[in-house]
């Protein structure tokens, strides 16, 4: 499960834009046309249902990931989901950003 003051306070008007967290899972969101979507879930996130932002890593040779989250949704179980293009192996540390 996440952790996110962010949707906590989101009914309050707070917002914290930036956090580190690391991506717990990945899943094939779909696949059309040869394009695969990807959900990835983090151990902790400040995105809510319906934001869109970044997702910064450093790939083990050094180069810098920039993933854009296109979507954010909750599954049955309450699971916040990253919804990308490209996604980060499991393990994988980000710094995330929060688009207003």
């Amino acid at each position: 499960m996440y952790s996110s003051a962010a949707a906590k306070d989101a009914g309050k008007g707070g917002q914290v834009n930036e956090f580190s967290g690391v991506v717990t899972d990945i899943r094939e969101e779909s696949r059309v046309a040869g394009r695969q979507r990807w959900q990835m879930a983090l151990d902790r996130t400040e995105f809510v249902v319906g934001d869109v932002g970044m997702l910064e890593a450093v790939a083990r040779s050094g180069a810098k990931l920039v993933v854009p989250v296109l979507a954010v949704v909750m599954d049955a179980e309450g699971e916040v989901w990253h919804v990308v293009e490209k996604p980060l192996a499991a393990g994988t540390k980000v710094k995330g950003r929060v688009n207003e």
